[in-house]
């Protein structure tokens, strides 16, 4: 009976314990792996806008109707120490928040489940990785963008150019304000259990 009761009823919060987990080490086994790879002289993908790279008649042989994109990927099989250094700021900074915001969500939720949520420090756990969040997110974005930029300036094919994509800090500012919003609850809840045994 116990067995069937466990089977119909799993325990969801040492599900997700275990997928923190597991997020956190591929992610960041995959940021080890993409530094690794970048050093050891992986080709780099520079992006340049095809307006300055490419003349207007540059594409032949296409259907009528198809046009060359906005921009143009470039791959530098032979960078420089500036331009891996670039290249480095572009991706880590995302890599370091991932593997640092599920690391801490572990902890915070494996705390939660060896003791009462309601009286462990869950709700300052998720308000800082709220805050976490939204201003390290805005960072990871800010110098992904920089990166993007100085990086097509090493290659000297028709200026700089990025692509400043809007949606990413926003969707960092919508994750941060719902940890923000779930502390929030778990700290009422607190404060709730606290009035409740006062009364008891």
């Amino acid at each position: 009976m116990n067995l069937l009761r466990t089977l119909r009823r799993p325990d969801w919060i040492d599900e997700l314990h275990g997928l923190l987990l597991l997020g956190t080490v591929l992610t960041g086994a995959g940021g080890v792996a993409a530094v690794i790879a970048t050093l050891a002289g992986q080709p780099i993908e520079v992006e340049v806008a095809t307006e300055t790279a490419l003349r207007p008649d540059a594409l032949t042989g296409a259907p009528a109707g198809v046009v060359l994109g906005d921009s143009l990927v470039l791959d530098v099989t032979d960078p420089t120490a500036a331009q891996l250094g670039w290249a480095l700021l572009a991706t880590l900074p995302r890599f370091v928040l991932i593997t640092a915001t599920l690391a801490l969500l572990w902890r915070a939720i494996g705390r939660a489940r060896r003791t009462d949520p309601f009286r462990s420090g869950l709700a300052a756990s998720l308000r800082s990785l709220g805050i976490l969040l939204i201003g390290g997110g805005l960072f990871a974005w800010v110098a992904e963008v920089v990166a993007r930029f100085g990086l097509s300036a090493t290659v000297d094919v028709g200026g700089t150019y990025t692509t400043l994509d809007l949606t990413v800090p926003a969707v960092w500012l919508f994750l941060g304000i719902t940890l923000l919003a779930v502390g929030e609850i778990v700290r009422r809840g607190q404060e709730m259990r606290a009035d409740l045994d006062g009364v008891v």
